[in-house]
């Protein structure tokens, strides 16, 4: 049902009598719910009160008042074909259902009217009838009021003057005629009419807290819409401020690693090549000084991955005996620089995580222990327990107050660096390891007692015993194919001059025959140059060479023109994500992430050679 505007009964009440009494009704829309209610119970409501008056007339046609209650038969059946009439105006008329206000004077009226020819009847019955009759006439009588008052509870005084109507001369009737009977009927008919117009307050209180209550959720659903839709605008906008700052990370993480991956080969390519102490110092001082910077990168980067939820981890199984000593071994320098003792005590066993992130992690736990331990030693161990491999990384530092424990995971908190010292790192290497622990599901916790020392624990899953076997085999092979001589013909293809010139020149610092090009036409021109005796035997790529070109095309080209669809290559890039990268992996192409990192670099190339091409 549509509800009825507030103002209806007034725009109805333009003209006449009508206009004025449905003007007088101020209808609210529960009222109008409950009258078009009575509408539609019409027929069998009055049905009803038909057969209630025939009742009365067949017990009281044939006394003294037989003549009076035929006469007011016919009437009521009038009335009662009425208000029949105006139920099936109702129903095939469309325009009246639509217009609740007009229906509220017809309706009302034939309610009343009804109501006072039955009270008419009581005083038309001027002698006292048999007994039966008489208690058929109460009967009625207070049925049909409590009926009515009952359909009328919502109208107000409609439903008090319905009552009083019918049992008001019924009552007077009862006293008029005097005899403990009637006396007593009178006394029972008053009691049950005032039980009527107090049920019917009740009824007409508790529908309209229903009504209030129902106005009060649509209030609500309507705020709670409102608040939804602000919420959703704010996720919006959130999610929009994490794609910005990513697009801005990713820009500013491309653009970084270029120029620090030139700079990084070449202070490696000094290192290699000079004879002179204090260069050969100074070189190594700026590789470690590009490996932190690197480090600093793709931990902020991480944390923004991870937050952002687009890092995706790439399960595998490796031996974790094999990994720990890749970690390890850059730091092993380091700690004997401060005189302490850097020891792995884990034994052969495999694990099933992301090799590289778990690298990551267990890279930066090392680097904080030995950032913050003065004298004594670090130590990795691992045990198992309750089916998972419980890897720590203990060590005899300074120790973490008990307050300051749940902070350490925070991004650019430090203990015991107030004065913001460089050299104790930049406060995210635990943040990130937070993030990539919850990401692997490692359950990381920590423990310390402060000046004794500090323990990171972490919890990975087993991997399948075969499965683990093979990863070792595999990385031993790797391993040592890492450590051989290396003498091969290389083509590197990069668009950035620096990065070309710094890759090419540690390339030949280790002995390679080395081509170069900053695009494919240039690559293709090396080829076709017919330089004496050169046919690359692997090809190191950039990965963007320039807005449109890509070094996964550049790779297939280059194998087409030398006819050599099995031509190991290797890409290189500045991005850690994107459609470029799935792609290069998706191709099966192996991928290193600017800054190159020598060890890398030689892994990839001693397993080239060792495929005897």
């Amino acid at each position: 049902m549509k509800p009825a505007p507030s103002d209806a009964p007034r725009e109805l009440g333009a003209g006449g009598t009508r206009g004025f009494i449905a003007s007088r009704l101020a209808f609210s829309q529960l009222q109008y719910q409950q009258l078009e209610q009575m509408i539609r119970s019409t027929p069998w409501a009055w049905l009803l009160a038909a057969a209630a008056g025939l009742l009365c007339y067949l017990e009281y046609k044939d006394g003294a008042d037989g003549q009076r209650v035929k006469a007011w038969f016919i009437v009521y059946c009038a009335i009662v074909a009425v208000r029949m009439g105006v139920w099936l105006a109702w129903v095939l008329r469309p325009g009246l259902r639509a217009n609740l206000p007009a229906m509220v004077l017809p309706v009302m009226a034939t309610n009343q009217l009804m109501a006072f020819s039955l009270g008419v009847l009581c005083a038309l019955l001027q002698n006292d009838g048999p007994a039966q009759a008489e208690a058929i006439l109460h009967i009625t009588m207070v049925t049909v009021s409590l009926g009515g008052a009952i359909r009328l509870s919502t109208m107000g005084r409609a439903a008090h003057v319905y009552v009083a109507l019918i049992l008001g001369p019924l009552v007077l009737r009862d006293l008029w005629f005097g005899g403990s009977y009637h006396v007593a009927m009178a006394l029972i008919v008053s009691l049950i009419g005032i039980y009527t117009l107090l049920s019917a307050r009740e009824l007409s209180s508790a529908l309209h807290e229903i009504q209030s209550q129902r106005r009060r959720n649509a209030e609500l659903v309507i705020a709670l819409s409102a608040e939804n839709e602000r919420s959703t605008s704010a996720r919006r906008t959130a999610e929009e401020a994490v794609a910005a700052r990513m697009r801005f990370f990713a820009s500013a993480n491309h653009d970084l690693r270029q120029p620090l991956n030139a700079m990084a080969l070449l202070a490696q390519t000094v290192h290699n090549v000079s004879t002179e102490r204090h260069v050969k110092e100074m070189s190594g001082q700026l590789v470690a000084c590009a490996d932190g910077m690197t480090d600093v990168v793709d931990d902020l980067l991480d944390i923004t991955r991870a937050d952002a939820g687009s890092l995706s981890p790439q399960w595998s199984s490796f031996a974790l005996d094999e990994l720990l000593a890749e970690c390890c071994r850059p730091y092993q320098a380091v700690a004997a620089a401060k005189g302490l003792r850097l020891d792995i005590a884990a034994g052969p066993v495999a694990v099933r995580s992301d090799r590289a992130l778990l690298a990551r992690v267990v890279t930066n736990l090392v680097a904080n222990a030995i950032r913050y331990t003065r004298q004594g030693q670090v130590r990795i161990g691992s045990r198992i327990a309750e089916g998972r491999l419980h890897l720590s990384v203990e060590d005899t530092g300074i120790g973490i107050a008990a307050e300051h424990l749940p902070q350490v995971f925070e991004e650019f908190f430090q203990v015991d660096n107030p004065a913001g010292d460089r050299r104790l790192g930049y406060g995210l290497g635990l943040a990130t390891v937070k993030r990539l622990s919850e990401l692997l599901d490692l359950r990381v916790a920590a423990h310390s007692v402060p000046g004794q020392g500090s323990v990171f624990e972490l919890q990975l899953p087993l991997a399948d015993a075969a499965a683990g076997q093979r990863n070792n085999e595999a990385e031993s092979v790797s391993a040592s194919a890492t450590n051989a001589a290396l003498s091969l013909r290389i083509l590197v293809v990069d668009d950035d001059r620096s990065s070309l010139q710094a890759l090419g020149g540690l390339l030949a610092s280790w002995g390679m025959d080395v081509r170069s090009a900053s695009d494919v036409q240039g690559a293709l021109g090396v080829l076709q140059s017919g330089q004496p005796g050169f046919r690359p035997q692997a090809l190191v790529v950039d990965l963007r060479l320039g807005p449109q070109a890509s070094g996964i095309q550049a790779i297939e080209t280059l194998r087409s023109a030398l006819d050599d669809a099995e031509l190991p290559a290797l890409i290189v890039t500045g991005d850690v994500g994107g459609d470029y990268l799935d792609a290069a992996r998706a191709a099966g192409l192996p991928v290193i992430v600017k800054p190159v990192r020598p060890s890398h670099l030689r892994a990839f190339l001693g397993h080239v050679q060792a495929l005897g091409r």
